[in-house]
């Protein structure tokens, strides 16, 4: 971590013309001594605390268990640190600033208490000048508490809540007198821009002052506006009386700045504004400093046309972002902070959601640099209870929120729920659920009110479920805030992707005064799962795509749509989820490690203004594919590219394709592949300048007649019950998908690929004693035999099993167990060529619900009737998940 100081000449200078404080912001992350669990007497100086783990800050209990088990540890730890102050700290203020602890934090110095903050997302700011020795070594203990507490939101979400110090520390200097440190953790100075037009702008600043000093003082307050070349623009000078030991207020306002130059995504033009308090004397002592970021520009929505900056139309496109990395957990250096904002604006986004609560500062400082424009909200979301303590907690984060970002120009709206009430209510009965939407609804108008009176010039949202549109309406929720979220999973969760025009066009039809933003809209993806037959909910990479060329498309067709955040920028840990990549929410344009996937490439086209080309394949370059016929060399497979030039060019193995004209951000080649590499180039122009793509494909092609193959490595894997090829990354064996029998070839005979429900395959359930999940969550069920016309020889047969019996965990909404009532355990004979081989076999009893176990077998196949694999069924259904034959002479 960087220190940043404003320190020019020091107290020996005092008194010259003029002199200048020693405010001083110094970061204290380095040799914190850690313990996890509430160890008693952590708090007093005299504690031992050698033997404790050494951790440098920002710092997370859970950045292991989160990744690996479903119940990770919430808890209490201690910090401690012992913290040398010499004499020149002597006469000067001293605080201690968190950025941010989850979920309590109680603070020791020396063994005293000096307070406690709750809430796991905002900074706080304590005073410790009392408490500390200088010069001396001085003892810090910091409490930190993340178990999970019906007081304090977040009560719920699809997120992990990381425990810990997670971000950085900083030790602040002042003078005696200065600018309030304890403003709900913000810097006490807060500025507004009154008017702002391309002729001319105004700017407010207004704030508190604190006199620690023994004495009457009266002070001068000095505000300046420079530009990027460093010349002052315009100087504010005004005057205020302080008492010894109280506070003041000052606000000031600025003469009109003529043509000033406006803040935007495309020009995100920063002005500085510095407000200094001077002594009132001929010494003109400089008390403290301040300088922040000024961006001028201003901003409405119009229900029917969307978002306008700066009087000009803008839809606002971009992504909600969560802040986990694997093997950090949240603990993110601010590096891999404006990293993140950086790949959203290359990307070509303008748009980012803080979701689901405020982060680290870098976040909010990189968007005004970058021209990103901001939602940024409060944990509360998903659950809500009639608990004072809640409340007073939900209204603290909501001040410190708006309190600590105000300052930023990049920060459009604040929002203050997400989904409130669809958790409690999945809990009560029709009278209980009534109830619980008007505390709800009741609540919502007083934190709405509070916002507005906080924060004049920004306007407030909430985001809400598609799903719930008649009971938000019902109880006023959607006729409350400024701007309107809408959360939206339509072709992922349940129906069609046209389903979603559906939905909003009803909702600007019933409620033409509502300002809508698309606030979440996404579809899960792992790269192992690929498709040629892509369908809902199966987590293939094709699916995902499919879904946000549908969603943008629609979006951008519909003016009254204001913006649109992807759910979700990255790949987030959620420790509760149990999809194909267990404890991860995979709906994200980029891994969690934020590597893109293919279909970052897609919002780009669609975005980004320099012309762009991407062969959208980096998710899938080791494909296999079944011959149409026998005779055949090649196999066709599609191609896609994301490209926002009009027509592109494809080369295979450097013999042209053909040129395909782009349309809505990509286009799609049938691509005839070979056995082995195949090298792809895709060339376009614009004015006159070349743009290329090159990537390799490694192609296996699997023959249509099998017994023509002898070699002694031939091997066919198959995912059983699934439309999709599975690659394992560990080994590149990939699986083919399922498919019906035909002579001379492989397949089912008989059976049902499982679904729970119309619309979703498969199941959701984490499957354990395997890497390769996916491959477990699908089967076929019901069936007779699965047949392999492979030549005679000795092969390695594979029968993949993973039982489920009577749980299988709720959608997403609802992770928590729930019961198929009434289904029979399955229970079967298998038999290889007519041999048995598992006898009254039962994978939930005799391997556990939810275990993978994989039987191998050595068979015979003779007299060219190649391999034959039976069900007999003696309870339930016979099943299967996957079967992989391998030669062994």
């Amino acid at each position: 971590m960087k220190t940043l100081k404003i320190l020019v000449i020091s107290g020996i200078l005092l008194n010259a013309l003029f002199c200048f404080s020693q405010r001083s912001k110094e970061s204290i992350n380095e040799s914190w001594h850690y313990v996890v669990g509430d160890v008693l007497g952590a708090e007093k100086v005299d504690f031992n605390d050698k033997s404790l783990q050494t951790v440098n800050l920002p710092h997370t209990w859970n950045a292991v268990d989160a990744y690996t088990e479903k119940k990770y540890y919430r808890g209490v730890g201690w910090y401690r640190k012992d913290l040398n102050l010499t004499s020149k700290y002597a006469d000067k203020k001293l605080f201690l600033n968190f950025e941010g602890v989850f979920l309590k934090a109680t603070i020791y110095v020396n063994g005293k208490l000096v307070g406690e903050h709750k809430g796991g997302y905002t900074a706080f700011t304590f005073d410790i000048s009392d408490f500390v020795s200088i010069p001396g070594n001085n003892s810090i203990s910091i409490k930190v508490d993340s178990s999970k507490d019906l007081n304090l939101p977040p009560i719920s979400g699809d997120y992990t809540m990381f425990g810990g110090i997670y971000r950085d520390v900083y030790l602040l200097t002042n003078e005696q007198i200065h600018f309030d440190q304890t403003n709900l953790g913000s810097n006490g100075v807060f500025i507004e821009t009154p008017t702002v037009n391309e002729k001319g702008a105004t700017v407010k600043v207004k704030g508190t002052i604190v006199n620690q000093s023994t004495k009457n003082r009266t002070v001068i307050v000095v505000s300046k506006i420079i530009d990027k070349s460093g010349k002052m623009v315009t100087q504010i000078k005004s005057k205020l009386k302080l008492n010894a030991g109280e506070k003041g207020n000052f606000e000031q306002q600025s003469e009109t700045i003529a043509n000033p130059n406006l803040w935007s995504p495309d020009s995100p033009y920063l002005y500085t504004f510095q407000t200094t308090i001077l002594s009132d004397d001929k010494k003109q002592v400089e008390f403290d400093l301040l300088s922040q970021p000024l961006g001028l520009r201003w901003f409405s929505f119009n229900p029917d046309s969307g978002f306008y900056l700066n009087g000009k139309h803008l839809k606002l496109i971009g992504a909600a972002r969560h802040q986990d990395y694997m093997g950090f957990g949240n603990a993110l250096d601010n590096d891999l902070q404006r990293r993140d904002v950086e790949l959203l604006k290359a990307l070509g986004g303008n748009f980012i959601r803080v979701s689901h609560y405020p982060q680290d500062p870098t976040i909010v400082e990189m968007c005004d640099k970058l021209g990103v424009l901001v939602w940024e909200e409060t944990p509360l979301g998903n659950t809500f209870y009639d608990n004072e303590e809640l409340k007073a907690t939900c209204v603290s984060s909501l001040k410190e929120m708006i309190r600590q970002n105000y300052n930023h120009p990049s920060i459009i709206i604040w929002g203050y729920m997400n989904e409130v009430g669809l958790g409690t209510s999945k809990l009560a009965d029709k009278e209980k659920k009534k109830e619980i939407y008007e505390i709800t609804a009741k609540f919502a108008k007083e934190l709405e009110s509070i916002l507005r009176s906080e924060d004049k010039t920004r306007l407030s949202t909430m985001a809400l479920n598609s799903g719930g549109t008649g009971y938000y309406k019902e109880y006023g929720f959607s006729n409350l805030p400024n701007v309107i979220g809408w959360n939206t999973y339509y072709g992922w969760y349940k129906g069609k992707f046209e389903d979603f025009g559906v939905f909003i066009d009803k909702v600007h039809k019933e409620s033409p005064e509502i300002n809508s933003i698309i606030s979440e809209f996404g579809a899960g993806s792992d790269q192992r799962l690929h498709s040629l037959s892509p369908e809902q909910f199966d987590f293939s990479i094709e699916w995902q795509q499919l879904y946000h060329e549908s969603y943008l498309n629609q979006i951008f067709s519909r003016k009254f749509i204001a913006g649109a955040t992807v759910w979700n920028f990255i790949d987030f840990n959620a420790a509760g989820r149990q999809e194909s990549t267990p404890r991860i929410n995979n709906k994200g344009l980029l891994y969690n490690n934020r590597t893109p996937k293919d279909v970052y490439y897609l919002y780009q086209a669609w975005l980004v203004k320099s012309p762009m080309l991407h062969i959208a394949s980096r998710d899938w370059q080791i494909r296999k594919g079944i011959q149409a016929d026998p005779n055949n060399t090649t196999v066709t497979q599609p191609i896609k590219i994301y490209s926002n030039l009009d027509k592109v060019e494809l080369f295979l193995n450097g013999n042209s394709i053909g040129v395909n004209s782009i349309k809505n951000g990509f286009c799609v080649w049938n691509v005839p592949f070979t056995n082995g590499k195949n090298f792809l180039l895709a060339k376009g122009e614009n004015t006159n300048k070349i743009y290329e793509d090159a990537l390799q494909i490694d192609f296996e092609i699997v023959p249509a007649i099998l017994n023509q193959v002898k070699d002694k490595d031939f091997e066919i894997a198959v995912n059983v019950g699934s439309n999709c090829f599975f690659t394992d990354p560990i080994n590149n064996s990939t699986w083919l998908p399922d498919q019906p029998y035909k002579s001379g070839g492989f397949g089912y005979v008989g059976g049902e690929i499982y679904r729970p429900t119309e619309g979703k395959i498969g199941h959701q359930s984490e499957v354990f004693q395997t890497r390769n999940v996916p491959l477990y969550q699908t089967f076929r069920y019901g069936l007779t035999d699965y047949k392999f016309d492979v030549a005679d020889g000795e092969y390695e047969v594979e029968l993949h099993f993973a039982g489920f019996g009577n749980k299988l965990s709720k959608s997403i909404y609802d992770i928590s167990e729930s019961e198929e009532k009434g289904k029979e355990t399955d229970e079967f004979n298998v038999f290889l060529n007519g041999n048995m081989s598992l006898e009254n076999f039962c994978p939930e009893i005799q391997y556990g619900s939810l275990n993978a176990v994989y039987k191998t077998f050595v068979v015979q196949a003779k007299n060219l009737k190649g391999l034959t694999i039976s069900f007999e069924k003696l309870k339930g259904n016979p099943f299967i998940n996957a079967i992989k034959v391998r030669r062994l002479n």
